[in-house]
C-alpha cells in the first residue's frame, strides 16, 4: 500500500510554476515534435537533416549545422564531400553523411557512407570540436567521385567561397593511392571553370 507523504505547500506550487525558457539549440525530443506539429508550419521552421528535424535557425552557421550532423557521425570520423560541404558553406541538406574512417571500419546504417584511410592533417579544419574537411578538399573529393553536375558545382562553389584554382590543384595533389581514383576527371573540371582573378 503506498504512503503518502506530506509535502509543504510552497514546495508543490513551486514544482507546479512554469520553469525559465531555454532556446532549442538541436534535435528537439519527440514529444515537443508531437506537440508541434503544423503541416504550415513545419516546413517554414523546420528542416530534415538525415532523418531528424531540426529548427532552421540553427543551420545558418557552420557550427550549428555541424551541430545538426554531429549525432550521426562515428566516433574519430571526419566529414567528407558532400557533407562536409554543406557544413561549410549551407544549401539544401544532405541525404548522406559521408565519413571518413580510420582502420577501414564499415557502416550499415542507410544514411552512412564511409571510405576507409586517414585525410592529411592540411585537409583537414575543426568546426565545433568535430574534424571536417577543408571546402578544397570536399570540392576536389566531389569533383573526383561525384555526379558530373555535382562536380562541377563543387569546383564553382569553392571558387565563390575563396578557393583558388592553384588551392584546388594542390589538394588534389593530396589524394594518392585508393584516393588518387578520379583524379584525371577532377584536374579537367577544376582547369575548366573560369576562376575571378
Amino acid at each position: 500500500m503506498p504512503r503518502f507523504v506530506p509535502v509543504p505547500g510552497h514546495a508543490a506550487v513551486a514544482h507546479l510554476s512554469a520553469r525559465p525558457l531555454s532556446p532549442v539549440l538541436g534535435t528537439l525530443p519527440a514529444q515537443d515534435m508531437q506537440v508541434l506539429r503544423c503541416a504550415g508550419l513545419d516546413a517554414r521552421l523546420l528542416v530534415n537533416v538525415l532523418g531528424n528535424l531540426q529548427p532552421a535557425d540553427t543551420l545558418r552557421s557552420a557550427e550549428g549545422r555541424m551541430r545538426a550532423v554531429a549525432a550521426a557521425l562515428p566516433c574519430r570520423g571526419v566529414l567528407l564531400a558532400g557533407t562536409a560541404l554543406w557544413v561549410h558553406v549551407g544549401g539544401t541538406p544532405p541525404d548522406t553523411l559521408e565519413v571518413c574512417l580510420p582502420g577501414g571500419r564499415r557502416s550499415r546504417l542507410p544514411y552512412l557512407v564511409t571510405r576507409r584511410g586517414r585525410l592529411p592533417h592540411c585537409d583537414t579544419t575543426v568546426i565545433g570540436g568535430i574534424t571536417c574537411a577543408t571546402i578544397a578538399r570536399a570540392a576536389v573529393d566531389i569533383a573526383r567521385l561525384g555526379p558530373p553536375v555535382q562536380a562541377v558545382q563543387a569546383v564553382m562553389t569553392a571558387r565563390d567561397h575563396g578557393v583558388s584554382r592553384v588551392r584546388l590543384l594542390l589538394t588534389l595533389n593530396h589524394c594518392r593511392g585508393a584516393a588518387s581514383r578520379g583524379c584525371p576527371r577532377a584536374r579537367h573540371i577544376i582547369e575548366s571553370v573560369v576562376f575571378h582573378q
